[in-house]
C-alpha cells in the first residue's frame, strides 16, 4: 500500500469538519516518535502536516521532529509537556513509568499475546491513564500508541526458551527486565541507538524491540536469530500539557480530541498491518511488505514454553500490584482484569 492511498480515508474524515468550523491561526511543536519507524512514515507525518491541518481548513497546524532529530531520550517528555517546552509529544509509557508505577500497568509483559488483545488492553485501561496523567502529571492524553510486538534479536541461535538463559539481553523499562531475569537471562539497559554496536562487541547477546523496528534499524545485519515471543507491545502515547490544552479555544481543543482519535486508529490499524509482515521481512519470504527482506532464522516458544512465560508473567504483574499500590490494583482489576478474565490481589492472582 502507498502512503498516498492511506491518507486518502485520513483525508475524507478530515473535509467535513473543515468545513463546518471557523479556527484561528495556531502552530503547535510536536515531538512524535522515531522517524526511522514504518508508522512515523505512514501514519504520524501525514497525520500533522495533512490531516490536522485538512481538518481546520489550514488554520490550525503543526512543525514534527522525531525523536531523535529532537535531541531527546524520551523519559523526559511528559515534564516537557507540563512545562510548555513541548507543546505535543509522543512517549512510551515503559519510559516515563519511573515517574508513575500506574503507568506500567497498560503493557505488563506476557499479557498480550497478539495485537488486538494489546488494544483491547490499552482501551480498557485508557480512563485510568487519562485521569492519572491529569491529576498527577498534567497532561491531557490525546491518544495510545502501539508498536509491533517485542521480540528477540540474537546474535546465536535460539531453538528454545531454555537457550535464553544465561544471555545477555538489552531490555526497556523494569516489568520486561523482570521477565528476563524470571526465564534466567541477564537484562541490560541501552538506549535504542546503543543496539547495534552492544551486538557489534558482544556487549549483548540479544536485544528486545519491536518485530517491525529491528528491521527497520538493520539490527539483521549484527543479529541473525530472531525469537518470535512477544514480550510486549512498547504502548505509548500522545499527549499536551494540560494547562495549555485548557487555554485553547473550545473550538480548537475539540478539534484536538476528535483528530486525535483519528490518529490513534490509524496507528493500531497500521501498526497491525505492519506487524503482520514484519516476520516475513525478517526472513526473506516472498509475502514481504513494509519492511527490507533479511535472511534470519526464527524459532518461536511451544505450548509447555508458553505456560512457562505465563506463569512468570502472572508472578510479575502481582509483584508490580503490590508496587503500585491497592487503589492501583482495583484500578487495573476493574479495567484490564474485566477484559483478561484476571483478578490481581494483595496476596495472589485468581486466574477466573
Amino acid at each position: 500500500m502507498k502512503l498516498s492511498s492511506l491518507l486518502i480515508p485520513l483525508a475524507l474524515l478530515a473535509s467535513t469538519a473543515a468545513q463546518a468550523q471557523d479556527y484561528p491561526e495556531m502552530r503547535f511543536n510536536v515531538v512524535g516518535g522515531g522517524s526511522h519507524n514504518y508508522t512515523f512514515r505512514a501514519v504520524e507525518r501525514p497525520f500533522w502536516t495533512q490531516t490536522l491541518p485538512e481538518a481546520s481548513g489550514g488554520k490550525v497546524t503543526a512543525q514534527l521532529l522525531g525523536l531523535s532529530e529532537s535531541g531527546l531520550k524520551g523519559p523526559e517528555i511528559i515534564r516537557l509537556m507540563r512545562f510548555g517546552a513541548v507543546d505535543i509529544g509522543m512517549g512510551v509509557f515503559a519510559f516515563v513509568a519511573g515517574d508513575d508505577a500506574t503507568f506500567e500497568g497498560v503493557d505488563l509483559p506476557g499479557m498480550a499475546a497478539d495485537i488486538d488483545s494489546a488494544r483491547s488492553i490499552a482501551n480498557a485501561y485508557k480512563p485510568v491513564l487519562e485521569q492519572r496523567m491529569a491529576e498527577r502529571h498534567g497532561i491531557k492524553l490525546l491518544a495510545t500508541v502501539p508498536y509491533t510486538a517485542q521480540v528477540f534479536f540474537c546474535r546465536a541461535p535460539v531453538q528454545t526458551l531454555a537457550d535464553l538463559k544465561g544471555r545477555k539481553i538489552r531490555t526497556r523499562g523494569r516489568n520486561m527486565a523482570e521477565l528476563v531475569k524470571a526465564i534466567g537471562a541477564v537484562p541490560v539497559t541501552l538506549s535504542f541507538a546503543e543496539v547495534v554496536t552492544a551486538l557489534q562487541t558482544g556487549v549483548i547477546d540479544c536485544a528486545i524491540t519491536g518485530i517491525g523496528s529491528g528491521n527497520a534499524a538493520k539490527w539483521y545485519d549484527v543479529a541473525e536469530h530472531l525469537y518470535d515471543l512477544p514480550v510486549d507491545w512498547s504502548i505509548g502515547f500522545y499527549g499536551i500539557g494540560l494547562k495549555r490544552f485548557q487555554q485553547l479555544p473550545p473550538e480548537v481543543r475539540e478539534l484536538l480530541q476528535t483528530q486525535a482519535q483519528v490518529l490513534e486508529d490509524a496507528l493500531w490499524r497500521e501498526t497491525a498491518r505492519e506487524n503482520r509482515y514484519a516476520l516475513a521481512c525478517n526472513l526473506g519470504r516472498p509475502d514481504c511488505q513494509i519492511h527490507q527482506p533479511a535472511h534470519m532464522t526464527a524459532s518461536a516458544p511451544d505450548p509447555q514454553e508458553r505456560e512457562t512465560v505465563r506463569q512468570a508473567a502472572l508472578k510479575i504483574a502481582n509483584d508490580w500490584g503490590k508496587r503500585c499500590g491497592a487503589a492501583c490494583v482495583e484500578r487495573w482489576n476493574a479495567t484490564v482484569g474485566e477484559t483478561l478474565g484476571m483478578h490481581l490481589s494483595s496476596g495472589a492472582y485468581r486466574h477466573e
